[in-house]
């Protein structure tokens, strides 16, 4: 009997964990910060805390605007999942196969023996075609 084969490629596995751990990061820093708020003594302590992360992640958000912009949209590229690796599409004037599709940009073959690096915040703002139906391999 064959051994079970992994949907899940390896570089996603690791863009996974990693969103994991950022997300698990945040949530424990927030809560650890609400906790230490209900002490009176530590109130003062938690509210700078708040205060502050709020403010770094409001520099880091307008700092990063692009990037985060375009991870946001591989997030939403990998949910709603209009294109999948392996799929024939056109988008501008590019016209190709997906060969990888990570957090950030999404990369295309046009089969001339190049890659096409485009940023996922314009597959999301753009017209993508999806010249494949359930053929992934023609």
């Amino acid at each position: 009997m064959p051994p079970a084969v992994s949907q899940v490629s390896r570089s996603t596995r690791t863009r996974l964990r990693l969103l994991r751990r950022l997300l698990f990061l945040v949530v424990f820093l927030v809560l650890a910060a609400l906790a230490l708020s209900q002490f009176t003594e530590l109130k003062r302590l938690a509210a700078g805390i708040l205060a502050s992360t709020a403010v770094i992640g409001l520099i880091v958000g307008f700092a990063a605007q692009h990037t985060i912009g375009n991870m946001v949209a591989g997030v939403q590229l990998a949910v709603a999942q209009p294109i999948k690796i392996g799929d024939r599409i056109s988008f501008q004037e590019v016209d190709g196969r997906v060969t990888d599709i990570s957090l950030s940009y999404t990369y295309v073959d046009p089969g001339d023996g190049s890659t096409v690096v485009i940023p996922n915040q314009m597959l999301v703002d753009g017209i993508v075609h999806n010249l494949s139906t359930d053929d992934t391999q023609g």
